[in-house]
């Protein structure tokens, strides 16, 4: 159901490519990887109005969003949901994800496919998988790394508890051990560190 030939994808022409196409060309996320995550694609809808797209234009991009980790599909699950440290050779596969969601997607979605491919890429340079900064980084994907990084902080995984709103603020505008402020577009976490009520809202709904 996965081997599906480029192609084959390229014969499909899918206008607003979003879970439900996506579900129909490459199947369910039968491992519970967290391919398809509608909370990533609602999020980035609620910045992308913060930002002043008009409502179509933000639901469009909120769709793409949903898909950005298509390419969780492709990585062996016993990685993805590994309870314990990967080890380099395990992140450097589990980092292969962005390459596969950009090439199932380029031909159903430019949008998606970009996001897909740029939205482990931090705002400082420290990113996968090109280190691409500041303005070299679409601005799909910056907004896509700081939603993916909230709904990745409040969200419970086998191998960690679910944060609070409060506690995953804390850690986006102050950092930690693993996430710093300048990962991020300055203009996006300060729309977020006035608006992040509005991120809670959506997250919760």
């Amino acid at each position: 159901m996965l081997d599906m030939s480029n192609a084959a994808i390229a014969d499909l022409e899918v206008s607003d490519f979003g879970i439900c196409q996506a579900v129909m060309v490459f199947g369910e996320d039968d491992h519970a990887v967290g391919a398809y995550n509608f909370k990533v694609g609602t999020l980035v809808g609620t910045l992308c109005v913060l930002c002043g797209f008009d409502p179509a234009e933000a639901s469009r991009w909120a769709e793409a969003a949903s898909l950005h980790d298509l390419g969780k599909l492709w990585i062996p699950p016993d990685i993805l949901l590994k309870r314990g440290s990967l080890s380099a050779k395990e992140r450097r596969v589990m980092e292969d994800h962005v390459v596969f969601g950009y090439t199932y997607l380029k031909h159903l979605s430019t949008l998606a496919a970009e996001m897909a491919l740029s939205h482990h890429e931090n705002f400082d340079g420290t990113g996968y998988p090109e280190a691409l900064k500041g303005d070299e980084i679409p601005m799909s994907g910056r907004m896509v790394r700081l939603c993916d990084v909230y709904d990745a902080l409040r969200t419970e995984r086998p191998y960690k508890k679910a944060m609070t709103h409060e506690e995953a603020v804390e850690i986006m505008l102050h950092g930690d051990d693993r996430i710093r402020p300048e990962m991020f577009d300055p203009e996006l976490i300060s729309l977020f560190e006035r608006h992040h009520r509005q991120f809670e809202a959506c997250f919760n709904c």
